[in-house]
């Protein structure tokens, strides 16, 4: 017995002979590892950027620190701000 569904990747209908909600039509899963490979590309792509802003905050803050005669106030906000980028971009070493 073969079945009519759609593709949940592309949406395309295909015949199967097994009816599965998650299966893939055969054009995409034979693409299915290229789109993994520009996924963890994408990714890791984001991620650095994402390093990159954390860092450049840092430095900011930083720079500002030494600039700038702060209140307290503002002095706590800005270091509290750094020990979240900080503690972000170690979280970030210790997963690669």
């Amino acid at each position: 017995m073969s079945y009519y569904r759609i593709c949940p990747n592309c949406g395309k209908g295909a015949v199967a002979r097994y009816a599965t909600d998650d299966s893939l039509c055969g054009e995409c899963s034979d693409n299915s590892s290229d789109n993994d490979k520009l996924s963890v590309e994408k990714l890791q792509e984001q991620l650095n950027s994402k390093v990159k802003a954390l860092t450049e905050i840092r430095a900011n803050i930083e720079e500002h620190n030494q600039i700038y005669d702060l209140s307290t106030s503002t002095a706590l906000l800005l270091e509290g701000i750094d020990g979240i980028a900080f503690e972000a971009l170690e979280m970030e070493e210790g997963n690669e």
